[in-house]
């Protein structure tokens, strides 16, 4: 039996609205570890988006370096298959590649390689002996392959199809001798008929979307990367293990783990869901959008406690809304004051979201009278959508915005 950790989507080296993420992020590459070492793992497939970006700050790459070491000194007898995504320098990736083949058992996959037999992985039980093969297949940009049009073929039919042969090459690869083990394929790609999360990068128009039959013919298990959202598509076999924690606070609804996989030749392949901890809580306040004073006796009744030991960087991360009909004087100074000693980070600045979907029913441009003045328009229609005037405030800047067009003008 071979036992498989599927992850991906790290992004190492992600902010959000400034906050730095990576002490939440070593929080679990130390917790991903453990759980290797707690469930005798024989191999761990991280399918692409190492990092957030293609030029990743030291910081982060030190976390992936130190982590490919701390797994070969803990599990010597491990494979280790990384495949670069989206997000990644392909060349990146693959530097510390010479270490990790000195280790052994360490396989960097980041660039397209010919001949394609490079991406062909075995992989090893805790006897040392070969018990599957994975293709280890990077994100296929389309300047990687032959996308040349064949016959009537639009681009996207090109890609799909450059994108199967690929596949295929890999899976040909394969020594006869060895046809009757398992074979697990790794993809960072858009299959059709998966659900995004909501804060993958799109690729290129949707070209970038490939059917199922591409990557799971002949294989037992296909791990997937890039999009965020745990999910099977098709079958049972054809996973996304999603993002290990929320990218932003849309994906903070969604479930977030890791897969554990066990294959048996000429038996289903057995899927175990591990959840991964909740390092760095996001936190909404208020959802519903109240008004403003809702909004402050909600943080208020919060309890605080279990974060004001924590450093700054593991603090949770809170983003505040509140109803737009309902308008805040003095937002900045009451925003400062309901975050003052609490020990939360702010994400960005307060949300004004609107409640009302009813779309407020504004005079036709032919009901304006031509001596109507700007300012007698804002009055009217800001009673007729607030059911109040508008505050000096904002009354005050709409006269500023007025004066500064007339000097354009003049």
């Amino acid at each position: 039996m071979l036992r498989i950790l599927h992850t991906s989507d790290w992004h190492l080296g992600l902010e959000l609205s400034g906050h730095d993420r990576l002490p939440e992020q070593q929080l679990f590459l130390d917790w991903l570890l453990a759980t290797c070492q707690e469930r005798a793992v024989d191999a761990l497939l991280v399918c692409g988006d190492v990092y957030d970006s293609a030029n990743p700050s030291v910081a982060a790459q030190r976390a992936f370096a130190h982590f490919l070491a701390d797994f070969h000194a803990k599990l010597p007898h491990a494979t280790l298959v990384v495949i670069a995504g989206n997000h990644d320098s392909a060349a990146r990736l693959e530097l510390p590649r010479p270490f990790g083949e000195a280790l052994g058992r360490i396989h960097l996959r980041g660039l397209v390689t010919d001949p394609v037999s490079n991406h062909l992985v075995p992989l090893c039980d805790a006897r040392g002996e070969v018990a599957a093969w994975c293709l280890a297949v990077p994100f296929l940009r389309a300047g990687d392959l032959d996308c040349r049009l064949r016959d009537q073929e639009t681009p996207a039919e090109a890609y799909v199809r450059a994108v199967e042969e690929t596949y295929a090459a890999v899976r040909a690869a394969i020594p006869a001798d060895g046809r009757h083990l398992p074979v697990v394929t790794m993809g960072h790609l858009t299959l059709a008929g998966s659900r995004r999360a909501g804060s993958e990068r799109i690729l290129i128009g949707g070209v970038e979307s490939v059917p199922t039959a591409a990557l799971s013919e002949g294989c037992d298990y296909v791990a997937l990367g890039h999009i965020h959202r745990a999910q099977t598509v098709g079958t049972d076999s054809v996973r996304y293990c999603g993002s290990p924690y929320p990218v932003d606070f849309d994906e903070s609804r969604h479930r977030h783990l890791v897969l554990l996989i066990e294959l048996e030749p000429s038996l289903p392949s057995r899927l175990e869901e591990l959840e991964t901890p909740i390092f760095v809580p996001f936190l909404r306040f208020c959802d519903p959008p109240g008004s403003w004073q809702d909004l402050e006796d909600a943080v208020a009744a919060y309890d605080w406690t279990p974060w004001a030991s924590l450093p700054r960087d593991l603090q949770p991360l809170v983003e505040l809304r509140y109803d737009s009909a309902q308008p805040v004087g003095e937002l900045r100074s009451r925003c400062e004051a309901l975050c003052h000693g609490r020990p939360f980070r702010l994400v960005s600045a307060p949300r004004a979201v609107a409640t009302d979907t009813k779309v407020p029913e504004f005079a036709p441009r032919t009901d304006l009278k031509q001596q109507d003045a700007p300012e007698a328009v804002l009055l009217r229609h800001w009673q007729a959508r607030f059911s109040q005037p508008p505050p000096s405030a904002a009354l005050e800047r709409f006269r500023e915005v007025l004066a500064e067009l007339a000097v354009e003008e003049s």
